[in-house]
């Protein structure tokens, strides 16, 4: 009796042992023991510090899976180093957008291989400043070509540099000694200009141009101010002209209508056929005559002075 109770009491205690175990496997595959995940290998030919097994795996920042193994890999023939990163891929993170539910899994490694060819990769993206650490971010980039590495490249995600792979690498490309000396060269002739007395003097020169240039510009202000007075008193002078013009040329206009009144009636006057005219000509005809019978009457007496006295001798008889 007491051997049965023995028996029953060591399988009870095996068998709640292998359901710990079973347990304990569960919670350290976080859960992923019997889920149907995928698997994906990166290849990264710089430094993945900051990396770590468990890192998140994210695709614009939607969490998909996690970091599952680091390792290090040779190729003897060219002495390369590459570094193959394994990631899983949760089974839920991708849904079907028609009905809402998972994915089957041939239907995932498809969609999975279509995004690839429309250029998703994967790179290394700085998770925390604090911490240093890394994680590994999926996007598209179109332009950039896919390079396959791994033996089945059905199962692997093309990698990019990450961005401060990319600055250490334009960094080393500059001729950074190079730059030093020139730049080293350029702070001693800097200096030596700084020392030259050619600096005093211009600097000098500066001083006295501006002065010479503030000068102008209170000359010019001053001629602006003259020539805004003066505009306004051409201003006002035009509005004086404008009131006295019309009156001036309205009284010139009489006067000339006064002359031309006058210059009718004297045309009237002295005309050729007026009367004025002809009466003045037979004066002038009569004095004509009067004035040769005196002419007449001298050339006598001066030849004969005595006919004064005598008379004509036509008329003695």
């Amino acid at each position: 009796m007491s051997q049965t109770r023995s028996s029953v009491a060591v399988g009870s205690f095996v068998i709640v042992g292998l359901l710990l175990l079973v347990l304990g496997i569960g919670l350290l595959g976080g859960g992923n023991l019997f889920a149907d995940d995928l698997e994906y290998t990166l290849i990264f030919d710089g430094s993945v510090s900051g990396l770590s097994v468990g890192a998140p795996v994210v695709f614009r920042g939607v969490p998909l899976g996690a970091v599952t193994n680091i390792q290090l890999q040779a190729n003897p023939r060219d002495g390369s180093v590459s570094i193959p990163v394994g990631i899983r891929i949760n089974e839920g993170a991708i849904n079907d957008a028609r009905s809402g539910g998972k994915l089957p899994e041939e239907e995932r490694i498809k969609m999975l291989a279509q995004l690839v060819q429309r250029g998703l990769r994967a790179r290394l993206q700085l998770q925390s400043l604090i911490t240093g650490q890394y994680r590994i971010e999926l996007d598209f980039y179109p332009d950039s070509l896919a390079r396959f590495r791994s033996v089945d490249p059905a199962t692997e995600i093309p990698t990019l540099p990450s961005p401060i792979d990319q600055l250490q690498r334009n960094l080393s490309a500059l001729p950074l000694k190079e730059l030093a000396t020139s730049f080293q060269g350029t702070l001693q002739r800097l200096s030596d200009i700084l020392a030259s007395p050619d600096i005093d003097r211009g600097i000098t020169q500066f001083a006295n141009t501006f002065e010479e240039a503030n000068k102008l510009l209170v000359a010019s202000r001053e001629t602006q101010r003259l020539v805004n007075q003066t505009m306004n008193n051409l201003s006002q002078a035009s509005a004086v002209a404008s009131t006295e013009l019309p009156r001036a040329l309205e009284a010139l206009t009489q006067a000339m209508d006064g002359f031309t009144a006058v210059a009718h009636s004297t045309q009237a006057l002295v005309g050729r056929d007026s009367p004025a005219v002809n009466e003045l000509r037979r004066l002038l005809r009569e004095a004509t005559a009067a004035m040769r019978s005196l002419r007449a009457l001298a050339d006598t007496l001066e030849r004969n002075p005595e006919s004064l006295l005598r008379g004509r001798s036509g008329g003695q008889r």
